[in-house]
């Protein structure tokens, strides 16, 4: 028996469906063939999703900031994009290389994209907590672009290239103005590139107020995570800030948004909550800062 379509048909499955369909409500063959088109044009662009193969467990990387990934349930979820933000000098670079020192210890290949600063410095700023950088280089587990002046597309090139499990971008807003990221076109392609390749990224950025102000710009809202680190001071016998750390956000993870004390050593930044101080305490902290800066900001205006 002769079959009604050839096997070397190039017509889909679900081509063949909507002719049928039409075929027998409308019987014309050319009214047919229009609305079947007309059908299938609409229909191309559904998202299929093979719900059932989707793998429900979230992988998570770790952070390598000691301390840490126990707040995240295990780590930065794989593929996330995560904010890493607060005032100059507050470690946001030593954070970032950090996050990558942990990868390439573990085979993972990586990228660090800096905007302001050369390759030579940033050596010399891994050199400084006992990170051999030079034996990764070398081995062709990271690569260090300073002073970046690449395009979009020349980073979408090193990064098809390179094949990176993790990578840094420091800082965002050399890259662009915060008000131009999110509908920033050469942004949106990176940034698609991470997602499609699920490359776990830090995106450093700066912050000119500190963690007491509830004010957030359009590279938190994109961001998949938001980790802000700042100095406050912690009590009133020893007034010396004390670097805290707060995650603001974090997709798909339950965290506790209440800064907590970290130490700065000689080998990069120790235990994350090191110190035994409650979280209220702290709280009260960053309460009493807000109100002190509120009450500086109407006396200048008088």
């Amino acid at each position: 028996m002769k079959t009604k379509f050839p096997i070397h048909t190039t017509l889909s499955a679900d081509a063949i469906k909507v002719l049928e369909r039409y075929e027998k409500e409308l019987g014309a063959k050319n009214i047919v063939l229009e609305k079947a088109l007309l059908n299938l044009d609409t229909t191309r662009f559904k998202a299929k999703l093979d719900t059932q193969n989707i793998d429900k467990l979230i992988k998570r990387i770790n952070t390598g900031i000691p301390g840490l990934d126990d707040f995240l349930e295990g780590g930065f979820p794989k593929g996330f994009a995560v904010i890493v933000t607060g005032p100059p000098g507050t470690g946001k670079t030593t954070f970032s290389m950090q996050y990558l020192m942990e990868g390439v210890k573990k085979g993972e290949r990586c990228i660090f994209f800096s905007f302001e600063e050369r390759a030579q410095q940033l050596v010399q700023h891994f050199a400084r907590f006992g990170w051999d950088v030079g034996k990764y280089i070398d081995d062709g587990y990271l690569e260090i672009f300073g002073i970046s002046m690449l395009t979009s597309e020349e980073m979408i090139e090193i990064i098809d290239s390179h094949k990176p499990e993790r990578i840094v971008f420091d800082s965002l807003n050399v890259f662009t103005a915060p008000g131009d990221f999110r509908t920033s076109t050469a942004w949106r392609g990176l940034h698609k590139l991470l997602k499609k390749n699920m490359i776990t990224s830090l995106l450093v950025t700066e912050k000119a107020h500190g963690i007491e102000k509830k004010e957030f710009d359009d590279f938190d809202f994109l961001g998949d995570g938001v980790i802000f680190l700042d100095f406050i001071q912690t009590n009133d016998i020893d007034t010396t800030p004390m670097p805290v750390m707060a995650v603001q956000k974090m997709r798909a993870t339950r965290v506790d948004h209440t800064p907590q004390p970290f130490r700065f050593t000689s080998s990069g930044i120790a235990k994350y909550r090191a110190l035994n101080i409650p979280s209220q305490v702290l709280q009260q902290r960053i309460e009493k800062r807000r109100a002190e800066r509120l009450g500086s900001s109407s006396s200048d205006e008088v």
